[in-house]
């Protein structure tokens, strides 16, 4: 049995350096109280002679005009049929798959209730952390994550698959859509409240190859380049029509949404009858009560620091009860990340 302070030094300097960027972040706030926090590059640059402020007084002025505006985006998306930026447009290929998936509006009330207000100086901090502060728990994770996708891959059509990665964050499984196997012509939509997150995902998805104008070379022929759209939504509410994707990919996502059990519901909602709904989540410890005790004990001061990551959630156990035809899941634990070494991942079927 060892001591919290043990285990949280056992997380590793990817950890710590995403919370020194938020404590960074958080201490320019209180210097500047009054500067202007864009909900997104893309809102800066449409509204740039109106400057939208986001209140520090209260709950109602936590939810002003820069959550109003981040609505605001998502309906230019729909017009647009992506995410509507610039960068979004240089990220994908007119040749390769447009807009199979539609976005759509999700219900007022259901964004009333899990699209919550948030901070844009955390959410840049958060975003910057997350980018550059996990890169040995991905590569720790890499063997059995590639294996995860070659089998989802491999079962999606060949041409033209519609995958939603709920999540999608800076987009580290990039590499993993562009494995040798990958359908061609993917149209991959990346849904993330964190709006700040969208310029690290669209560098990770040039850098893989996903996207671009000529086809990649492999050793079964040239593929078409996908299409990388990422759009501002919650697991609770996506923007997505009923039955519109052969796959949804979450890692990393479940332990920090409002309400894991809804969002499964929303996941398989947007499946077409057969899909694939691939995910790998930290979980409580299943095999050492210490731990366990120890995550949670600390999940409320995790939710705060970490962008409401609980660590003892039985994501496994939920996804079980979610209704899906069948469910091949493994429990495991990686090595020298402390609370995150409990890990749930497989794939399920609608």
């Amino acid at each position: 049995q060892h001591s919290a302070g043990w285990w949280w030094g056992r997380l590793g300097m990817h950890r710590l350096r995403v919370m020194c960027v938020v404590l960074a972040a958080t201490s320019a706030q209180a210097f500047l109280p009054s500067a202007t926090l864009w909900s997104t590059p893309r809102a800066r640059s449409a509204h740039a002679s109106a400057p939208v402020r986001m209140a520090t007084s209260g709950p109602e002025q936590q939810r002003g005009a820069g959550w109003l505006e981040r609505r605001q985006v998502l309906g230019e998306a729909l017009r647009l049929g992506a995410c509507g930026c610039a960068a979004c447009f240089a990220v994908s290929s007119p040749r390769s798959a447009s807009a199979l998936a539609q976005l759509v509006e999700p219900p007022a009330e259901a964004l009333e209730k899990f699209d919550l207000p948030r901070d844009g100086y955390l959410d840049a901090a958060f975003a910057c952390g997350m980018a550059s502060g996990m890169g040995d728990y991905e590569e720790a994770a890499s063997v059995r994550k590639a294996k995860l996708f070659r089998t989802l891959l491999g079962g999606l059509p060949r041409s033209d698959a519609v995958v939603a990665e709920v999540g999608m964050g800076s987009f580290p499984n990039a590499p993993y859509f562009a494995q040798q196997t990958a359908p061609s012509a993917m149209d991959i939509v990346g849904i993330d409240p964190n709006d700040k997150m969208a310029s690290y995902a669209q560098d990770n998805a040039r850098r893989a190859r996903l996207t671009g104008k000529r086809p990649m070379m492999t050793s079964t022929g040239p593929r078409e380049p996908s299409t990388v759209r990422i759009v501002h939504g919650v697991s609770e509410a996506l923007p997505l029509q009923d039955a519109s994707c052969d796959a949804v990919v979450c890692t990393l996502t479940l332990c920090s949404v409002v309400d894991p059990a809804k969002s499964l519901a929303e996941i398989k909602r947007v499946l077409k009858p057969g899909g694939k709904f691939l995910f790998w989540e930290h979980v409580l410890s299943e095999t050492d009560d210490a731990l366990a005790r120890q995550q949670i004990a600390l999940t409320p001061s995790q939710v705060k620091r970490a962008d409401g990551c609980h660590l003892n959630r039985r994501t496994g156990t939920t996804i079980k009860e979610a209704g899906f035809s069948e469910v091949s899941m493994e429990y495991f634990e990686l090595q020298d990340f402390g609370f995150l070494n409990p890990t749930v991942a497989g794939i399920a079927t609608v």
